[in-house]
């Protein structure tokens, strides 16, 4: 099944793609909020909500009942197939109905689809169509409404030259003006460059308030681990770090606390040279 909603406005150019990975939690509006200083940046957008079902769950809910636990009265009740789709659509509904909001909000064009499957497998699809995926990892993913922190902190972490720059540059459209502070978190092996990637760091965070870090190796669980004492509120990486182990996705999206945002291309425009 397939829901699209769209807003198109006329364009002399083709629109950035931001893919937006929603579920069945009820966090989706705080996620795309944290999404206000890129749109605000950058109009030519096309957002494209997805809500992702993974396969995994829908099987725990064909089974003849799952228990649920009340978290109030700490009873348990039989959650079954039907009452599973009932919320599950509700959830979709609201998921779709944030992202328009937010879309028309900032007068973007969007639209919205949902899917089913292996979490990893459809994050990999969605990751290399778009410019730019954000999704949050499984410890938000499923949980209720989160209550957003009181100061954003960005950790872009980069390790090679060629895509380093369309890291930062999404790093600094996140922060937006003065809003959030922004880490990056330099990923080199024994022997890598570290002076350039530092260098091209501060030239394309200049007006930011920067923090540089480094670490040995590229490690998805090194990289998740020192974010999380950074404490970043989302992580910024290239989608070619990822991208080509969907284990890695899984690790990632295990392993982190805060949102995540895979940067496959985000070149500059002529009217962001200032």
């Amino acid at each position: 099944m397939v829901e699209r909603q769209e807003k198109r406005e006329p364009s002399s150019r083709s629109p950035r793609r931001i893919a937006v990975i929603l579920g069945p939690g009820s966090s989706s509006s705080k996620l795309l909020e944290q999404l206000l200083p890129l749109l605000s940046h950058d109009r030519e957008v096309e957002m494209q909500g997805v809500f992702l079902e993974e396969a995994n769950v829908r099987y725990a809910a064909e089974l003849p009942f799952v228990q649920e636990l009340c978290r109030v009265t700490f009873s348990v009740r039989e959650f079954t197939t039907d009452e599973f789709d009932r919320t599950l659509a509700l959830r979709m509904r609201s998921a779709r109905r944030a992202l328009q909001v937010l879309a028309d909000r900032m007068g973007v064009r969007h639209s919205f689809r949902n899917i089913r499957g292996e979490a990893a497998g459809l994050l990999l699809e969605t990751a290399t169509a778009a410019d730019i995926t954000c999704f949050e990892p499984v410890s938000l993913f499923g949980a209720g409404v989160r209550q957003a922190p009181s100061r954003q902190h960005i950790v872009a972490v980069v390790s090679e030259a060629h895509n380093a720059a369309d890291v930062l540059r999404a790093a600094a459209h996140l922060a937006g003006e003065k809003r959030a502070s922004v880490s990056v978190l330099i990923a080199r092996p024994a022997g890598g460059d570290y002076s350039s990637l530092r260098q091209l760091a501060l030239e394309s965070l200049r007006g930011n308030s920067v923090q540089l870090r480094s670490v040995g190796g590229d490690s998805i669980e090194v990289l998740a681990a020192t974010a999380t004492q950074m404490g970043a509120t989302m992580l910024v990486l290239s989608a070619s770090q990822v991208m080509a182990e969907p284990d890695a996705l899984r690790s990632i999206r295990g392993s982190l606390r805060c949102p995540i945002c895979l940067v496959r291309s985000w070149a500059l425009r002529k009217q962001e040279d200032s």
